[in-house]
């Protein structure tokens, strides 16, 4: 069995509140400089993104498809794909729950650059990314698993847009597949010691928004190559695969 370090929640600059420069080729780099196999790009809301890094990445990284719904109760979801065909159809569902932009939406939310894997821009999502899905947690584990993909509850140590400090309770009949940590949850502190009585797989994922963060912390995959089939069956915990503290 191999050992994967894996950053699984990746912005680019597609998200409004990730840095301009976060871009295919860059994201990529940084990745790869970090000592990263497997990332994943969560972009709020939308999966445009996706295939372009992965063309900008090659054979050189794995690079998993998925995205970060915001749900109608202000949760975010992360979610992983088998591929970007995948990633695409769930996000044209998410897509057709939200508004359009207004005139003062860039200026108070930030850009959401469409790019090519050169990392130049072929155009500007015009759906408020920013904002909520008329979807609540329920459904969006749903339309996920409908997918194909598997629903992550993000960051749900923190107060804003975690599961927990958004509804007070975790939803355990949900049908989350893992749990997410943020970095400022220290792997195997007491504080972790808190989340594992959900029951679930942990994650500790960056959230990037910046190239600094990328691999800032990571999960450990226990597999024996970085695709999303061996991450489903470490998060499963079947055939000896399984997933770790870095």
């Amino acid at each position: 069995m191999n050992v994967c370090a894996a950053d699984l929640h990746v912005h680019t600059a597609l998200s409004p509140c990730a840095e301009n420069d976060m871009t295919p080729p860059a994201i990529v780099e940084r990745a790869l400089a970090e000592g990263l196999c497997m990332i994943a790009i969560c972009d709020h809301n939308s999966a445009l993104n996706t295939a372009a890094v992965q063309e900008a990445a090659g054979a050189r990284l794995t690079v998993l498809a998925g995205m970060e719904i915001t749900t109608a109760e202000e949760c975010h979801v992360v979610a992983l794909f088998p591929d970007a065909a995948a990633a695409r159809a769930a996000g044209a569902e998410v897509g057709a729950t939200l508004g359009q932009i207004d005139d003062g939406y860039e200026e108070f939310f930030g850009e959401q650059h469409v790019l090519d894997a050169d990392g130049s821009e072929r155009g500007r999502e015009t759906l408020r990314l920013a904002t909520a899905t008329q979807l609540d947690v329920d459904a969006v584990v749903k339309l996920v698993h409908d997918h194909g993909g598997l629903a992550i509850a993000a960051h749900i140590d923190r107060r804003s847009f975690g599961v927990i400090g958004q509804l007070g309770f975790f939803p355990a009949t949900a049908g989350f597949d893992a749990v997410e940590l943020s970095r400022h949850v220290a792997p195997g502190s007491p504080e972790e010691a808190e989340f594992a009585v959900l029951g679930l797989p942990i994650l500790h994922s960056s959230d990037a928004h910046y190239q600094s963060d990328i691999g800032a912390v990571r999960t450990v995959v226990h597999c024996e190559r970085p695709t999303y089939d061996e991450l489903a069956l470490a998060l499963a915990g079947a055939r000896g695969r399984s997933v770790g503290d870095a």
